[in-house]
């Protein structure tokens, strides 16, 4: 009697998508750190970044790399420079809705408002004041006990593993991020999604809202 084959596990390729280094840096000593969760769970990960950082080239890039048979792509995107023009934001948002329509279960738009460093300050404390800029959430950033040599160049992520050193604040971070809600109306709200990022990637057969 022949041997019954047990299915072949399909492996899972995500790509993360940001405007700039610290998206980029962060997400790529994710992938460096956590070798044995993506192994765990079947997943090939890829911290990518557009060469012109708008959020039309983030979309692009994200199509591109579905045509390269990523199977998700998550957007990070920065709300700050899109909330800073009511006519950009427009249009972002019919590019959203529309990535919504074509690409429902395979794009996901990942924002940060004001910026991606706002993140980082919610591994720390759960604050929803209002910053009218990412330099006013790096000033938050950098008080004692929290990333007080923090720098947004390459030159510090080079030399910093800026996921490594969050690490063991992550469920916090995760935590107060989900106490927030995204109020689009108001352009000072601050909020961060990039909690959905993890819950994709800790628990693959989720699914996001």
């Amino acid at each position: 009697m022949a041997r019954e084959r047990k299915p072949r596990e399909t492996r899972r390729s995500y790509a993360i998508v940001g405007e700039g280094i610290t998206e980029f840096f962060y997400f790529d000593g994710f992938r460096s750190s956590e070798k044995e969760l993506l192994k765990k769970y079947n997943i090939s990960l890829k911290p990518d970044k557009p060469k012109h950082p708008d959020f039309s080239d983030i979309i692009a890039k994200a199509k591109s790399l579905l045509d390269k048979e990523y199977d998700v792509v998550f957007c990070l995107i920065d709300m700050d420079y899109i909330n800073s023009d009511a006519t950009r934001k427009q249009f972002y948002l019919q590019e959203k809705l529309e990535c919504g329509k074509v690409y429902p279960d395979s794009i996901y738009f990942v924002e940060s408002n004001p910026a991606f460093e706002f993140w980082f300050l919610l591994h720390f404390v759960f604050t929803d004041r209002q910053f009218r800029n990412c330099n006013e959430v790096i000033a938050e950033l950098k008080k004692v006990g929290r990333i007080e040599n923090y720098d947004k160049t390459i030159e510090y992520f080079s030399k910093n593993n800026i996921y490594q050193q969050l690490r063991e604040r992550l469920d916090s971070a995760m935590e107060n991020s989900q106490k927030l809600s995204a109020d689009t109306k108001n352009i000072l709200c601050p909020y961060s999604s990039v909690f959905e990022v993890f819950e994709k990637l800790m628990n693959p057969t989720s699914s996001l809202p």
